[in-house]
């Protein structure tokens, strides 16, 4: 193995920046034909434009749910996992399988890699919360809450559409038993914030049935 990538493979990602660093007397047009046979020979794996990981580090850390929520966060930021992602884990949706969606206060954006499909939804700054800093390997992470995750999804999916509460709830079919009296609560404080009507109309519906049981 190329000795520069034997260093390279301790890193969770790595960028052009990163390879100057490492190789400062390389000019830069032979840094990218390295790059370029790098990838030829699938030792590395480009996550997006000037961002890498190595093939022998995505192998050992692919089946480590948090080491893509830590990319989620580094290919967009700022961002916190949220919205569909976040759901399905709890079985709150019924589809298998989803990208990995996160929320930013920057433009939306896709980026596709070996690794899956990195989707980014825009939302106004004073949404920007209900988020929760975990870690992966020492470095933070940042992911929706439960309740924020929810918000996240039907917000970004029905906030400027002309639908009602009542065929939301019987299109998405959301199974909500995971959900607590606090998840209830911070759910309907998301609703309220966001000064939609039909977010406003959700926060009083779609937990009718489970009120009813806590109050």
């Amino acid at each position: 193995m190329d000795k520069t990538l034997t260093k390279l493979v301790k890193l969770p990602y790595f960028r052009t920046s990163h390879l100057e660093a490492l190789l400062p007397h390389l000019k830069k047009p032979s840094l990218y034909q390295k790059i370029s046979r790098w990838l030829k020979k699938s030792e590395i794996i480009e996550l997006k434009k000037g961002y890498y990981v190595t093939k022998e580090y995505k192998e050992k850390n692919i089946s480590d749910p948090s080491y893509l929520f830590y990319l989620a966060n580094i290919l967009r930021y700022p961002s916190y996992v949220s919205g569909a992602y976040i759901l399905s884990k709890y079985d709150i949706l019924t589809e298998i399988t989803y990208p990995i969606t996160s929320i930013t206060t920057k433009t939306t954006r896709i980026y596709t890699n070996s690794l899956g499909n990195f989707i980014y939804y825009s939302i106004s700054s004073k949404l920007y919360k209900g988020y929760d800093r975990q870690l992966f390997k020492n470095e933070p992470i940042y992911a929706a809450s439960l309740a924020k995750a929810l918000f996240d999804y039907l917000y970004i999916k029905y906030a400027r559409r002309k639908i009602k509460a009542a065929e939301i709830i019987a299109r998405e079919r959301l199974n909500l038993e995971n959900f607590k009296k606090n998840d209830i609560k911070e759910f309907k404080e998301y609703c309220r914030l966001s000064n939609k009507k039909i977010l406003l109309e959700l926060g009083l519906k779609l937990f009718k049935s489970r009120q009813e049981l806590y109050f």
